[in-house]
């Protein structure tokens, strides 16, 4: 653990009166080389612009800037985030400055990148399902077994139960999560199941993908089950199903994602309020940003709500909420995250 960087994270915090973000969420692509049902990325691309040298700089100049505002951790995202040749040096950089670094992926190029990617603090790696046919018609490629293939190569280099498999449930794949859940006991990795939910951005959906009535009370109880079987292995926020139930976001339960996770694109821009909606964009060094007029103003408005947050149920965003929203949900959280509690 990183406990120098974690006090000094604590005492900056403490000093702000906790009002500062305490996470990065950051896109280092919005290109994919899976084409998943559920998912709005997919796109086919080369990178150019985000090769330079200037961005390059640029980006490591921003995780300075969340070392010096005292920011905890920092989410490599995408897209696929290894479409990004950079991010493995991005990677470096933040651990060797002390942040706790995590990424999704789909795991198609962990094996190529398998030095930098075990520099993570967590790997998580997309499966929803150990059926080949299945698999193939979520993720919409026929990857599965170069996916295990390359994961079982970058375990030995990685310290057991640092790396977690996310597995979007539905009632499609809801009779394959024990059979996911043995592969993790065998391998000592984390099983993280989280309820398909719609993703937006900037007002755009894909067809409705969410559970609905008794689905959402039928996932539930079957992976409540499952984590009485693997106690180990299973992390899941049960408290995420009666938000799950009540429509997400709303005024009892508002994202906090502007004032606490900063959204920051592949060329380094940060932009408000969220990573799923843009209302104010800037290149401007961060302490600059928060302390803006534009910054201000969105984060105070966080808590009523706008009309485009209404129905979103996103995981990432959820979280931060829960740890800002309730000292209760916090200390739940906290104990989901370490498998103590469920």
């Amino acid at each position: 653990m990183k406990y120098p960087y974690i006090a000094k994270s604590f005492a900056k915090h403490a000093l702000s009166g906790f009002k500062t973000p305490y996470m990065v969420m950051f896109e280092t692509t919005l290109m994919c080389n899976m084409f998943c049902e559920y998912c709005i990325f997919g796109e086919a691309g080369k990178f150019n612009d985000l090769q330079t040298r200037a961005v390059r700089e640029r980006i490591f100049r921003r995780i300075d800037e969340f070392c010096d505002m005292g920011i905890f951790a920092i989410s490599f995202s995408g897209g696929e985030p290894l479409l990004n040749p950079n991010t493995t040096d991005y990677i470096a950089y933040a651990s060797d400055k002390g942040m706790w670094t995590s990424m999704p992926s789909n795991g198609l190029l962990i094996r190529k990148y398998a030095d930098g990617v075990a520099r993570l603090d967590m790997l998580e790696v997309s499966i929803d399902s150990l059926n080949p046919e299945r698999f193939a018609k979520r993720r919409g490629l026929n990857g599965l077994p170069k996916i295990l293939e390359n994961l079982d190569f970058v375990l030995q280099k990685r310290k057991p139960f640092t790396t977690q498999i996310n597995a979007a449930v539905n009632l499609e794949n809801l009779e394959d999560l024990p059979a996911l859940a043995e592969f993790c006991r065998e391998r000592d990795l984390v099983l993280h199941p989280e309820a398909v939910h719609n993703v937006m951005r900037a007002g755009e959906l894909l067809p409705d993908a969410e559970l609905h009535g008794d689905e959402i009370n039928r996932v539930e109880k079957s992976l409540r089950q499952l984590r009485a079987a693997f106690p180990r292995n299973i992390r899941f926020y049960a408290h995420y199903y009666p938000f799950y139930r009540n429509g997400g976001f709303n005024a009892e339960f508002p994202c906090r994602h502007p004032s606490k996770l900063v959204s920051m694109k592949p060329d380094g821009s940060i932009h408000l309020p969220c990573a799923f909606m843009t209302l104010h964009q800037s290149q401007a060094p961060l302490k600059e940003i928060f302390a803006s007029e534009e910054a201000r103003k969105i984060i105070a408005q966080e808590e009523t709500m706008w009309d485009f947050c209404k129905g979103c149920k996103i995981g990432c965003a959820y979280e931060v909420s829960a740890y800002a929203n309730s000292p209760t949900l916090a200390l739940k959280s906290a104990l989901n995250f370490l498998r103590v509690w469920s």
